[in-house]
């Protein structure tokens, strides 16, 4: 037992994505993006609580000049740059680690490790899609049945995006995708806290 909650364990660990690079801040952002952050506030989102990071407020707030200005952009943009370099090398990293362990493993172990795996990302999905849920509610007033009602909708999406197959235009059918949650929930709530959740959904998605 103890050495299947070992592989479990580092599999887990080195299979993940480094989510704190993944993840990185927009350090330099578009002109929309700045515009966006200063003149909205950030919904509250329980974990996603931030403070959003805008070089425009940043360098007005101290009164950057000229030169100071330009060499905070080459700053901000090397750090970028190394950080998506490190995120490769990590990647890459993990995945060596992951193809070494493995193939320690006999076909039997290697299925009862897919089986694991399965029912550990079915379980962070749930959990987000929970918490996506609970902060829509909070912030939108929602009913249990309209909760219930998204939550549904939330699934079925994330179930749609995990289908897309290699070849297919991402990026277009993820639009779809969404294009038919909005439509299913426009019939569920009532029109103001429709309008809420797209303003609400927007930030949020433009934040990742």
């Amino acid at each position: 037992m103890k050495i299947w909650i070992l592989i479990f364990s580092t599999a887990l660990f080195v299979g993940g994505t480094c989510l704190g690079v993944a993840l990185q801040p927009k350090l330099v952002p578009s002109a929309k993006a700045e515009a966006k952050a200063d003149s909205a506030p950030a919904p509250s989102w329980g974990q996603r609580d931030k403070t959003f990071f805008s070089v425009h407020r940043f360098a007005s707030e101290l009164g950057l000049q000229g030169e100071q200005d330009r060499d905070l952009d080459v700053i901000l943009s090397d750090s970028q740059e190394e950080m998506q370099a490190l995120g490769r090398a990590m990647r890459a990293s993990q995945d060596k680690t992951r193809e070494r362990i493995v193939n320690l493993l006999s076909p039997e172990q290697k299925a009862k490790l897919d089986t694991l795996m399965a029912a550990e990302r079915q379980k962070r999905s749930e959990a987000e899609i929970a918490r996506s849920v609970g902060a829509y509610q909070k912030v939108l007033g929602l009913s249990a049945e309209e909760a219930q009602t998204l939550k549904a909708a939330l699934t079925d999406a994330r179930a749609r995006r995990h289908e897309i197959k290699h070849g297919e235009d991402y990026t277009q059918v993820r639009k779809s995708i969404r294009e038919e949650l909005n439509v299913k929930l426009e019939k569920a709530f009532a029109p103001e806290k429709y309008q809420r959740y797209l303003e609400v959904s927007e930030l949020d998605r433009s934040d990742r």
